[in-house]
Formats: structure tokens, C-alpha cells, sequence
């Protein structure tokens, strides 16, 4: 028997039919809108940043070596009661690279003096009560600082147990941090991913003083897109995967049919 010996297949025998899946599409395109989505959070989330600082000055607000979210913001931008990340290096006799956290108490023009006779600070000739101090001894220390432009005065919650711009003012500078030594302030406790916002003090607009406490929760937004992009990604590759599997075993099993005759 020669090979001329088998019937040819009919030239008319239609194969397997391929038509465009709507649910395939769908797929696609869940998993574009994630890597998308996720992408940008996970972009914008990196411009937050962890650190831990074993440092008694800021309790009972920050207890020591708890991790703490801050996100970078300009001198101008931060202020009164903002609590910031910095370099310890801004006061006299501390190594560069050592950071500390302080509650920001004067920004750049303000006149800070303490303190009245129920031990509270005055900016601007305006007492400022700030629940969340604690004096050692009861009294604070005496100061009068005029905080340069461009530069904050700051001050340990734990006022008499802390290096701060207290300490140097009358110095050159009056003990004020310049732009350069500050990292960022302070807007969440915990790791980048499980961050909670911290909480803001109103004690300087209750006073009276202009300007807004520092409103950024961002990293909420940021990390939800994140974790749902890197969800529709999953979804959409896993169903993708699945839909093509299972178009390409009724092609096998439509093309295994004989034909009718």
C-alpha cells in the first residue's frame, strides 16, 4: 500500500473556528489597569521613608524606637507642632548622620520665648498650651530666640530632658536648625505597608498662630494602590492563563472530531 492509497481529506473540512474572547479582553486589561495602578503607588509609597530613633525626648508622643513614617517637605512648608526627623549634627558637639525627632516650636521670623507663669512658650508674644509636654522639675528653661529665615525651632516633648534649640539659643544662630539638617516630618507609626497616620497637634491654631497641621495621609492612598494593582495583576494573568488554556483544549478536542460523512 502506497501513501496515494489514503483517502485525502475534503478540501472543504473547516477547521477549529478561533473567535475573540470578550472575558480574555477583560483579563488583559484588568491586568494593564494593575500594573498601572500598582505601579504608581508603588512609585509614590518610596518617597515615604522608615526610621527608628532610640531617643526619650519626644514620650510620652513617641515612645522610644518605635517606627515612625516621614515624608520630605521643605522648610516652608513645615509648621508650628509639625514633628520632624533631623540630624542631630544641626546642635554643637554631635556627630554628623545621628538622627533625632523634635516637635517644631518656631518657624523662620518667630520669637520664641519661655516661659509665662504657667510654664508655657510664647511665639510672637502669643502662650501656646501644648498638653502633650512634659516639664521635669516643673519649670522650663528660660530662653529667648529669634528663629532665623529658612530655619526651625525645635524642642523635645520632654522639654527638660532634651538636646534641642533650646539649649543653644543666645548661641550663634539661636539654636535654630537650618533646612539641610532636616529629613522630613513625621506623618506615620509603623513600616511603609502598615503605617497609621500620626496625630497632629492644633495647639498653635488654637492659640491663634496661622498655619495648618500637617495633613498627609498619602501613604494610605499610595499603599492601597499598590497592593489592589498588584491584586488586578494576579486576577488578570491567572484568568488570562486559564481562558487561553481552555480555548486551546476545545480546539484539540474539535479538531480530534472525524468529520461527517
Amino acid at each position: 500500500m502506497t501513501e496515494t492509497d489514503f483517502p485525502a481529506p475534503p478540501a472543504d473540512r473547516p477547521g477549529p473556528k478561533r473567535r475573540f474572547s470578550p472575558l480574555l479582553f477583560v483579563m488583559i486589561l484588568l491586568a494593564v489597569v494593575g500594573v498601572g495602578a500598582g505601579g504608581y503607588g508603588f512609585w509614590t509609597l518610596m518617597s515615604y521613608r522608615m526610621a527608628s530613633v532610640a531617643t526619650p525626648a519626644m514620650s510620652p508622643t513617641l515612645k522610644p524606637g518605635v517606627i515612625v513614617l516621614h515624608h520630605p517637605l521643605g522648610v516652608a512648608e513645615i509648621p508650628r507642632g509639625a514633628v520632624v526627623l533631623m540630624d542631630l549634627s544641626a546642635f554643637p558637639g554631635s556627630a554628623p548622620g545621628e538622627l533625632t525627632i523634635k516637635r517644631v516650636i518656631g518657624i523662620g521670623g518667630d520669637q520664641v520665648v519661655c516661659c509665662t507663669k504657667d510654664n508655657l512658650i510664647m511665639v510672637n508674644g502669643t502662650p501656646v498650651k501644648e498638653p502633650y509636654t512634659d516639664y521635669e522639675g516643673g519649670i522650663g528653661r528660660p530662653f529667648s530666640a529669634k528663629v532665623p529665615p529658612e530655619a526651625l525651632f525645635v524642642a523635645g516633648d520632654q522639654r527638660n530632658n532634651s538636646v534641642d534649640s533650646q539649649l543653644f539659643a543666645g548661641s550663634p544662630g539661636d539654636g535654630a536648625v537650618p533646612a539641610d539638617k532636616v529629613y522630613g516630618v513625621i506623618v506615620g507609626l509603623g513600616s511603609v505597608l502598615a503605617a497609621d497616620p500620626f496625630p497632629q497637634t492644633t495647639a498653635f491654631i488654637e492659640a491663634g498662630l496661622p498655619g495648618d497641621p500637617v495633613s498627609d495621609t498619602g501613604f494610605r492612598t499610595s499603599r492601597n494602590l499598590a497592593l489592589g494593582g498588584a491584586g488586578l495583576v494576579a486576577v488578570g494573568v491567572i484568568g488570562a492563563i486559564v481562558i487561553v488554556v481552555r480555548s486551546a483544549g476545545k480546539r484539540r478536542r474539535a479538531a480530534a472530531i472525524p468529520p461527517m460523512r
